[in-house]
Order: structure tokens, then C-alpha cells, then sequence
């Protein structure tokens, strides 16, 4: 009798067992999926490096084009997410205030050579001042605002394959890609953000003044803004310094 209800309890036992659910298999599959996304984010680099040397080696501007053309379909698909009136205000500021083919607007003279440039690379992210409140907005998209070059937004991929091809034999890299793009005055090692550098901008709390300090090829300019019927305009330019 003794047996027949040890029998039972371990067939029990065993019956419980095999009704648990197995968690074990979703913690296998979610690392694998990433390793994969990893994988092929890793190979559309490799290729993206790829297209600019072999671009370079050929001094092909076609293939040179292919390259930031990739770049400027996927920044069309980007959206930026404007869910504040701080944050739309903070991008009609920047729209204003980043002219990077019109020098006139800052009181300089005109560029006619800066007609050949066809992208514009900006800034991925925007420093503020909004009260007391010292902050920067991330995953800054700007969408296109000018008349004759496209606009690429931040995309990693693009970015780290044009930091990589700069890494290497820069000053000749950076010859070749100014014939397209308007390579920045800089000493870094690679960078190719197109001027000007926006340092931040100040806004006030009733979001009808605001101040900006840009970085114009190599001049400090603090430009003051007001914003008028719903219109944010640049009342006055300061010269700040000169390098």
C-alpha cells in the first residue's frame, strides 16, 4: 500500500512538473534577436564604408552621391516629435537662426560657390537655457528648410561609416568631400557637422524672446531674436570672437 502512494505522488510530482510553463525558451530567443539586429545594422555599415572608399579610390562623385543620397531617403522617413510648445518653439528658433548656404542673413558677404553643395549635415542635438531649467534636446530632427540641399538627419549607421572613412587619411577625405559638402573649420580628429555650430539658445518663460550663441565657420556670433505674430525673427547680430 506503502508503494502504490509513493507511486502516485512521483508520477504527481512528474505531472506538475511538465505543466510548468517553460520560461526559459523566451529568455534564449530575446538575446538572439538582438544579436541579429546587431549583426545586420553591423553589415550595413560595413557596406555604407565600403561605398566611400571605393568611391574615394575611384574619385567617383556618383557613387559619392549614391552614398548621402541612402542617407537623405532615410532622414525623409524620420519624424520629429514635437509635443510642447517649448520644444516647437525651440525648432522655429533653430529654423531662423541656421543659415549654413546663406551668409547673408548673418550680415556677411554672399557665397555663389556655396550653390554646389547639395546636404546639409546639422546638429543632432539642441542645448537650451529655459528659465532656470539648463537642458538639450536629444534626437533633434530638423526637416529640410532650405531651397537648393537636402537635409540628413542623425542616423548612426551614416554617421559612424563617414566618421570611419574620415579616421583615416583625413585632410585628403575631407578634399574629396568638400566638393558635395561644406566640410567644418575644426581640429578634431573627424567631424563633418555643417556650420554653423549652434553652443545653445536661451529662451524666456513667456516664449517671445530668446538669445542664441552660433559658431560660424570660425566666428562667435550671439544673435537676438523676438518672436512677432507667431514668428520667431533675428533682431540683432553681436560679433563675439574670432579664431
Amino acid at each position: 500500500m506503502k508503494n502504490q502512494i509513493l507511486i502516485i505522488i512521483f508520477f504527481g510530482i512528474l505531472a506538475c512538473n511538465e505543466n510548468k510553463p517553460k520560461e526559459k525558451m523566451v529568455t534564449i530567443i530575446e538575446p538572439l534577436e538582438k544579436t541579429q539586429v546587431k549583426k545586420v545594422d553591423s553589415l550595413f555599415k560595413t557596406e555604407l564604408v565600403s561605398l566611400l572608399n571605393e568611391s574615394y579610390e575611384k574619385r567617383s562623385f556618383d557613387s559619392l552621391n549614391q552614398f548621402f543620397d541612402k542617407w537623405k531617403l532615410e532622414s525623409e522617413k524620420i519624424k520629429p516629435k514635437i509635443n510642447d510648445s517649448l520644444t516647437s518653439n525651440l525648432y522655429q528658433i533653430f529654423n531662423e537662426i541656421y543659415h549654413p548656404y546663406e551668409l547673408e542673413k548673418y550680415g556677411w558677404t554672399k557665397r555663389e560657390h556655396f550653390k554646389k553643395y547639395k546636404y546639409v549635415i546639422p546638429t543632432s542635438s539642441l542645448p537650451y537655457i529655459f528659465g532656470t531649467r539648463i537642458d538639450t534636446l536629444k534626437e533633434f530632427f530638423p526637416k529640410n528648410n532650405f531651397s537648393n540641399a537636402s537635409i540628413l538627419n542623425s542616423i548612426p549607421e551614416f554617421e559612424n561609416a563617414l566618421t570611419d572613412f574620415l579616421s583615416k587619411d583625413k585632410f585628403e577625405h575631407e578634399d574629396f568631400l568638400r566638393e558635395i559638402l561644406l566640410m567644418p573649420v575644426t581640429y578634431q580628429k573627424a567631424d563633418f557637422r555643417t556650420s554653423p555650430e549652434i553652443n545653445f539658445i536661451i529662451i524666456n518663460q513667456e516664449m517671445n524672446k530668446a538669445k542664441a550663441e552660433i559658431r560660424l565657420l570660425s566666428t562667435g556670433l550671439e544673435l537676438n531674436l523676438s518672436k512677432t505674430n507667431g514668428k520667431w525673427k533675428i533682431e540683432k547680430i553681436i560679433d563675439l570672437w574670432i579664431e
